[in-house]
Order: structure tokens, then C-alpha cells, then sequence
């Protein structure tokens, strides 16, 4: 078969599979993966993962036993409650409370030496 004949059919598998094709669709691609064998293999691969995602999607979800008393437990401990970390990068909350402040502190000393150049430039200008 050509390759793009193989290329258009692999790419309708994944639906071929599901069943969501209209008949027509259907039959022309059960009519090329009876005379293709590279698409029966890519056919076969699909159906298995297939099967296997519907597998793992029926699985049990109901907890294990004592999961709740056992987080109750831990919650209620003194070790239960974590140490405050920032919700991004994990720093001790004064930590990053003091590398704020210093920021600041920079950011306004490099403010006022702006203002203050710019105080002197226009003073050279008016003269």
C-alpha cells in the first residue's frame, strides 16, 4: 500500500477503535487493514491500549481502611502542621521578608540618586 494511504488510515486508528466513525469510514479502513499488515500491527497496538486506558479507568476508588483516623491522627500531632515555606520558592517566611525590605531599601536609594543626578543636570541646563 502507499505510504500516504497508511499514513491517513493510522491517523483514523484511535477513532477506528473507539467506534466513533461512521460506517463508511469504517469499512474502507477494515478493508485496507485486511490487505495492509503494517496497519494491522499499528491496528493491534491500538486496540491494546485501548483495552488497557478502559482497564485503568475501572478501577476501584474507594480509599484504603483507616486512611481518615490516620490522617486525623497526624493532623492533631504537633509534628502535623509543616513549617511555614513560601508557596513558590519554599523560603522561611523572614527570609523573605527581609530580602523584600532590602530590595525596597535598593530600589528607593536608586530612585533618589536618579532624581537627584536629574535635580543636577537641570540645574547645569538653566544656568
Amino acid at each position: 500500500m502507499s505510504d500516504r494511504v497508511c499514513n491517513e488510515v493510522q491517523a483514523e486508528l484511535p477513532a477506528y477503535v473507539d467506534r466513533s466513525l461512521s460506517a463508511f469510514r469504517r469499512n474502507l479502513i477494515a478493508l485496507h487493514l485486511r490487505r495492509c499488515s503494517a496497519c494491522q500491527a499499528e491496528f493491534s497496538l491500538q486496540r491494546d491500549l485501548h483495552d488497557g486506558l478502559r482497564s485503568l479507568a475501572t478501577t476501584d476508588d474507594t480509599p484504603p481502611d483507616g486512611l481518615l483516623e490516620s490522617l486525623l491522627q497526624h493532623a492533631d500531632s504537633p509534628r502535623g502542621a509543616a513549617p511555614l515555606r513560601g508557596a513558590v520558592s519554599g523560603a522561611k517566611p523572614v527570609y523573605s521578608a527581609a530580602l523584600l525590605l532590602a530590595g525596597a531599601a535598593s530600589a528607593a536609594g536608586a530612585g533618589y540618586a536618579s532624581w537627584l543626578s536629574a535635580k543636577h543636570v537641570r540645574a547645569r541646563f538653566r544656568r
